[in-house]
């Protein structure tokens, strides 16, 4: 199996990607035989991906492995004045919201198909997404003890830097200075 990484803009964000964009996001989210699934599934192609593709600074990474859609991860800048940037400045201590959160780089998802994991797929997408950011700073959500999130981005430098932000999660930060 051959898997190829590569990097999109917003511009180049066809229907067909998102499509492909929603099977993934299916297959590793959802239960194909749920209606309602499915629906999460088009309404995150056909609505957040496009929300999130005007933002400054969007990103998006696509696998392909053997020609067939494998895995993404995209981010954007994080700026105060956005859901979740306003979110975190009342959720994370005062130190942590001054010091990291506004043009920092939003990691919002890396999600591989469930028929392609433990293929090095995750860290290629990581790897590519954070390779020649402009921001200083990088942000993400996962819960810690969500073993191959946490230990993939912990293996890439990212460290936790609030440790209980939403319930289980844990707000991870990495310096992209260091990079």
């Amino acid at each position: 199996m051959t898997t190829q990484v590569q990097v999109l803009g917003r511009k180049q964000v066809s229907r067909q990607i998102k499509d492909s964009l929603a099977q993934v996001y299916l297959a590793a989210y959802g239960d194909a035989g749920l209606p309602e699934s499915r629906l999460d599934a088009q309404n995150f192609a056909g609505s957040t991906i496009s929300r999130h593709a005007r933002r400054d600074g969007f990103k998006l990474v696509l696998a392909t492995t053997d020609d067939e859609v494998s895995g993404y991860g995209y981010g954007f800048t994080g700026k105060r004045g956005q859901f979740w940037s306003d979110w975190l400045a009342g959720a994370a201590p005062a130190d942590i919201v001054e010091t990291w959160v506004g043009n920092h780089f939003e990691l919002v998802d890396i999600v591989v198909d469930p028929a392609h994991r433990g293929q090095g797929i995750a860290g290629q997408l990581h790897d590519e997404l954070v390779a020649g950011l402009p921001q200083d700073r990088a942000l993400l959500a996962t819960e810690p003890d969500n073993g191959a999130a946490a230990r993939l981005y912990t293996g890439r430098g990212w460290q936790i830097i609030a440790p209980e932000i939403d319930g289980a999660k844990a707000l991870y930060g990495l310096d992209l200075r260091a990079k």
